[in-house]
């Protein structure tokens, strides 16, 4: 049997459920394959189950669902919809705790594959008021490590919610290569790469019909992007491989009766960080390569639940998008910036061309 893979459960449970109406929750989820790719446009089957006191609890409700997949592998179904026997209105949430338990069959079918098992951390306040008389007490918080909750929640004795003092940095930002250990109250980080870019290639000559064309070196490729999630624990090491900027090429010089000595542009490095990959760029290509310019591929084969890259190669602009949106970066906006390919006039100089920009990272911590 094949297993599925459900990534970003974003948005995993959204109410639409008001007193005296039917209880209804929205579920999102991104389906990958066994093999990590999308599952685009595709007729799968899903099975949801409620669960009653823990994660192989009494089965309270069931339903099933035949449902499409979008462009971005991403299924939607509100669930208290489906095909099912049961009456969701009858659960008493106020029992719980209760868990829901997801199955897909990637094939549109019945043969479901298990993707997990996830606690209802709250449950809803318009559901549970409809099998309990609350006046907010029986609501609770539960505080990371560094917020203080006081109050019992009541009308008389509200919730006060006050940071405890939190002593690093939410956000941090690389450029280079390292060893990064997770400070302390943190459980949860969301990395954020960019591959380098590549460098430009060399203006050289292509010869055609016993005479040379004078044609511009490529602009290198742009890096790629990649974003995801990731719980972590105090003192966890992870290292952090930065791509460096790809090396520009050499423009051609005249000797005799040509040109001579064009080069490519280098390579933009790829990043990583446990698991993920933000792609490089290629470099651009020399000028006496082909009789038009040919520009450097953008960093495209990005592993990671979010990301992206530049639909033009040679433009900072990621516009191919798996996932959510990113982050901004100095000058990574949008992408790490291609470098730019070189020129010549015929018995003159032009510009040199220039280097790739290096990758970078962001991790950004939550409690």
């Amino acid at each position: 049997m094949k297993k599925l893979l459900s990534l970003g459960l974003f948005a995993l449970l959204t109410v639409a459920a008001l007193a005296q109406s039917p209880q209804k929750l929205t579920y999102q989820a991104i389906l990958r394959n066994a093999q990590g790719n999308l599952i685009q446009n595709g007729n799968v089957g899903m099975r949801f189950k409620i669960l009653q006191g823990s994660e192989t609890g009494l089965v309270v409700y069931s339903e099933t669902f035949s449902t499409i997949t979008n462009v971005n592998g991403l299924v939607s179904v509100t669930i208290g919809t489906g095909t099912t026997s049961n009456v969701i209105d009858s659960i008493n949430w106020a029992q719980g705790p209760y868990f829901l338990q997801s199955e897909t069959d990637p094939f549109g079918g019945t043969n479901y594959s298990i993707t997990g098992v996830s606690q209802f951390m709250s449950v809803p306040y318009a559901l549970y008021s409809e099998k309990a008389n609350v006046d907010g007490s029986e609501t609770k918080i539960i505080a990371g490590p560094n917020t203080m909750v006081t109050g019992t929640g009541t009308i008389a004795n509200p919730y006060v919610i006050n940071n405890s003092g939190n002593l690093v940095s939410n956000v941090l930002t690389f450029t280079a290569s390292q060893v990064w250990t997770v400070p302390s109250n943190i459980s949860r980080i969301k990395v954020e790469l960019w591959g380098a870019s590549g460098g430009g290639g060399g203006s050289g000559a292509y010869s055609y019909s016993y005479s040379y064309n004078i044609n511009y070196g490529g602009d290198g490729g742009s890096g790629g992007f990649a974003q995801q999630l990731i719980d972590v624990t105090q003192n966890q090491q992870f290292y952090i491989l930065i791509g460096q900027g790809g090396s520009p090429g050499n423009n051609a010089y005249y000797s005799g009766n040509g040109w001579y000595g064009d080069t490519d542009g280098g390579n933009g490095g790829d990043s990583w960080f446990s698991g993920m990959k933000a792609a490089g760029g290629t470099g651009g290509k020399k000028g006496s390569l082909a009789p038009e310019t040919v520009h450097g591929m953008a960093g495209t084969d990005n592993i990671g639940p979010v990301t992206g890259h530049a639909g033009v190669s040679n433009s900072n602009i990621l516009d191919v998008w798996q996932g959510l949106e990113r982050s901004y970066f100095g000058d990574r906006i949008l992408t790490s910036k291609p470098g730019q390919g070189g020129t010549i006039l015929p018995y003159s100089s032009g510009f040199s061309p220039t280097s790739g920009e290096s990758g970078g990272a962001i991790i950004t911590f939550f409690e």
